[in-house]
């Protein structure tokens, strides 16, 4: 079993406060000549309209403290809101004039098809890479369901369907050679963003096929050391899972960030009081900071589910 997230000594919050907190992790340094530092809003498992819940509210306060904080570019890490009666979100999410980059996850295409859905969002291709400021960031698509005879096809409409866990979220093999040659000619540190996590997780028998994909991150990263280049993966944002989790695997550092909106059990969706999203700043001397938001829960929540899911983005801080 993976190790746990470890905490530092937590800080005291008054009860429904949201606070701001920040870790800094060590990452590769950047070539690049600018010492600008790069700072990105970040924001994940919204999920508008599951369960019937509008989350135009909770877009609004991330988007108002965006505009506020005006980073580089801003992201959402995929399970954002259908195609349909979300035009209010988008109109929130556009506010922000700057660069805007969608990942997509499993349920955004519970009533549609990926098509249906980039198209509504103005998402050129489902997955792809760019760079900013002396970084290089990927996109990943890891939405595909495994046939009984391997195939592999979209998730579209009604999410999983009829698949058990082991047969979710797979990443097709062109997307796999793709991303290894992406890696291979980086000019700069690689920062990764996809929904369904290939480390750290609980869901073990829901990975697909993220043996490959950190495979792939494994070989650049020793690519990268032989040929002394600053091109290795830095770190990987992933969402999903409603968690708050940060570990590191040969040099990389993983993090599931926690929903915007509620943590799922067998108990039912819990709510958080404030919606929960992050600033990540990149500095090129090799320094990742996260700055997240931390709330309590919405309504009387079972005990059991307070002790297991933590209402907030880690506060904790790993030196170097």
């Amino acid at each position: 079993m993976h190790n746990r997230r470890r905490f530092l000594k937590d800080i005291g919050i008054a009860a429904g406060a949201t606070l701001l907190t920040s870790s800094s992790f060590a990452i590769p340094a950047s070539q690049t000549a600018s010492r600008k530092l790069l700072r990105f809003g970040f924001i994940t498992d919204l999920h508008h309209l599951q369960f019937g819940k509008n989350e135009e509210a909770r877009m609004k306060g991330f988007m108002n403290a965006v505009l506020k904080e005006n980073p580089d570019f801003i992201v959402q890490c995929g399970d954002f809101c259908r195609h349909t009666n979300s035009d209010e979100i988008l109109t929130e999410w556009n506010r922000f004039k700057g660069p805007k980059y969608h990942v997509l996850g499993n349920h955004d295409m519970d009533f549609c098809d990926k098509a249906t859905i980039m198209k509504f969002w103005n998402m050129p291709k489902r997955y792809y890479s760019f760079d900013k400021d002396g970084f290089h960031f990927v996109v990943m698509d890891r939405n595909f369901l495994k046939k009984q005879d391997g195939t592999l096809v979209d998730y579209n409409t009604s999410n999983w369907g009829p698949f058990p866990s082991p047969q979710r979220s797979f990443t097709d093999q062109a997307q796999l050679d793709w991303l290894r040659e992406d890696l291979a000619t980086a000019q700069f540190p690689v920062i990764v963003f996809m929904h369904q996590p290939v480390f750290l997780s609980d869901f073990y028998q829901e990975m697909g096929n993220a043996d490959d994909i950190l495979e792939i991150f494994d070989q650049a990263n020793l690519n990268a050391t032989k040929k002394n280049t600053g091109n290795k993966v830095a770190a990987v944002f992933m969402g999903h899972d409603h968690d708050d989790r940060h570990g590191e695997r040969n040099g990389v550092h993983y993090f599931i960030i926690n929903s915007a909106s509620y943590v799922y059990t067998n108990s039912g969706a819990h709510y958080y009081k404030d919606p929960l999203y992050a600033f990540i700043t990149l500095d090129p001397v090799g320094i990742l900071t996260i700055e997240g938001r931390s709330t309590t829960y919405r309504d009387e929540t079972p005990d059991a589910v307070r002790a297991r899911f933590p209402t907030k983005i880690s506060n904790h801080k790993v030196g170097f």
